[in-house]
């Protein structure tokens, strides 16, 4: 028993030897354990969804330009002078231009513009080129009818061939900044008065003020010389009018209207303004013609019977454009040639009015082929500039063979055109006049503004209305129309 005992004692200790010398027992720790590995998920995604449909693409395509045609032909209207020149100045500028042709069409002077007008509102006979007027050009330009010249020309040549015209040609030429046109024949009015009838009469040197011609007409009905020694063109049908009487009140000071084109005549509160520019010149009418100093037919007829009417002896003064006095001192034509006299307006400022005709081109030309306007360019450049050879040829036949005004300053330097001046006035007093003229204050409604004024300018000189009332209805009219166009 003591033996087993000891046995067991032995028996113990080496088993807990034998656990010393053992591995040690792992100890258990709960763990979270993250083992990565693909696992397929199922996710929901918001997706657009894009519905195909047709959707319209600008396509951009070159067109082939047109090849330039073989003949260009150019449409050109004129008011009825000298066509038989025009056509033969056309003959000649197609000789230095092959392949370019122009088609005239004339219309007569007194129905030129409603005529022209017409055609453009119906879109017919519309020209490339055609007459224009500085009376009529914010008209047609602001209706889109006529275009700036650098439209379709170029700029530096048309800067060029401009640079030395007289000032009041650019102007009447010049609308908003921009030239439309290039000058077919420029003038200033001119006054002008028969030396024979003064020498006859005892009256010794130049009327100098309008009463100064009242006085001097006095004078010369009295002897017996003359029955009427004024008289005008003041048809109701004749254009040329406003523009004698705009003179004639620019000698005086003012004209119709200011630079605001506001009338010089009328008060803020639309009343006439006592003893205006226009109010002396209605009076002074209508005392020559209660005097039986003014022939009263010129109510009635045009400029050119008035003209006959000088040339013929049958009147001492006369104003029209100053290049008409080479047809007056025609030995050919009138019966007075050699006696006429050219002087500065009378009137305290002697100023007068300068306009000018020309040439101006149409939308349409803008529409047309490059070539076309090539062509136009190289037809103005013969009709209103020095041409190919250099030597104006349109320009100076109309002043060497018709007395016609122009636009360019150094003409007046011509040997050529120096001597047929003078053959019927006095050049330098000639140049100086046009060198001091002005351009008038131009409206879009001018037009409409001046056929009325025609009218009622009539109804007081003759007293059908007071000259109060007569100056207030022009100054009306004109703020009628004015208000109608600026809306």
């Amino acid at each position: 028993m003591k033996r087993l005992a000891t046995l067991l004692v032995v028996v113990a200790m080496l088993a807990s030897f034998v656990a010393g010398c053992a591995a040690p027992t792992p100890q258990v720790v709960e763990k979270e354990v993250v083992v990565e590995k693909e696992v397929p998920v199922t996710v929901e995604v918001e997706k657009e969804v894009v519905v195909e449909k047709e959707v319209p693409v600008e396509v951009v395509v070159t067109p082939t330009p047109l090849p330039p045609p073989k003949e260009v032909s150019l449409d050109f209207v004129v008011w009825t002078y000298a066509v038989d020149m025009i056509q033969d100045n056309i003959s000649k500028f197609e000789a230095t231009a092959p392949g370019v042709k122009g088609a005239l069409t004339d219309y007569d002077w007194g129905r030129y513009h409603d005529t022209v007008v017409t055609n453009f509102v119906a879109g017919t006979a519309v020209p490339d080129i055609l007459y224009g007027s500085d009376h009529w050009l914010q008209e047609w330009a602001s209706a889109g009818w006529i275009i700036p010249l650098k439209k379709v020309f170029p700029a530096a040549e048309l800067d060029a061939l401009t640079a030395d015209m007289f000032p009041y040609t650019l102007a009447g030429m010049t609308y908003k900044g921009e030239l439309y046109g290039l000058p077919y024949y420029a003038d200033p009015i001119a006054f002008i008065y028969n030396t024979r009838f003064y020498k006859e009469a005892g009256i010794k040197g130049d009327p100098e003020t309008w009463e100064d011609v009242l006085e001097h007409s006095r004078i010369i009905k009295a002897k017996g010389l003359v029955e009427y020694p004024i008289g005008f063109g003041w048809s109701q049908m004749e254009p040329f009018s406003i523009e004698i009487v705009t003179a004639m009140l620019m000698s005086r000071g003012d004209e119709f209207f200011d630079e605001y084109l506001e009338p010089t005549f009328l008060d803020a509160n639309g009343n006439p303004v006592p003893n205006s520019t226009l109010e002396q010149h209605i009076r002074w009418v209508k005392t020559a013609l209660d005097e039986g100093l003014m022939d009263p037919e010129s109510l009635t007829r045009d400029g050119v019977v008035a003209g006959q009417a000088i040339m013929a002896g049958t009147q001492v003064y006369g104003m029209t454009r100053a290049s008409g006095m080479a047809f007056w001192q025609d030995p050919k034509a009138s019966k007075e040639a050699g006696n006429f006299k050219m002087i500065p307006n009378p009137g305290p400022m002697h100023r007068t009015l300068g306009f000018v005709r020309f040439y101006c081109v149409s939308s349409k030309l803008a529409e047309r082929h490059p070539a076309a306007q090539d062509a136009a360019w190289k037809f103005m450049q013969y009709f209103a500039g020095p041409g190919p050879a250099g030597n104006w040829p349109v320009v100076k036949r109309w002043a060497l063979e018709h007395g016609l005004g122009f636009g360019p300053m150094p003409l007046y330097e011509d040997p050529e055109i120096r001597k047929a001046f003078g053959s019927w006035t006095d050049v330098d007093q000639l140049e100086q006049i046009a060198k001091t003229a002005r351009a008038r204050k131009l409206s879009p409604w001018y037009s409409s503004w001046d056929v009325f004024t025609r009218a009622e300018l009539q109804r007081g000189y003759l007293g059908q209305v007071s000259v109060e009332e007569c100056v207030k209805n022009i100054g009306m009219k004109w703020l009628e129309l004015k208000a109608e166009y600026e809306g």
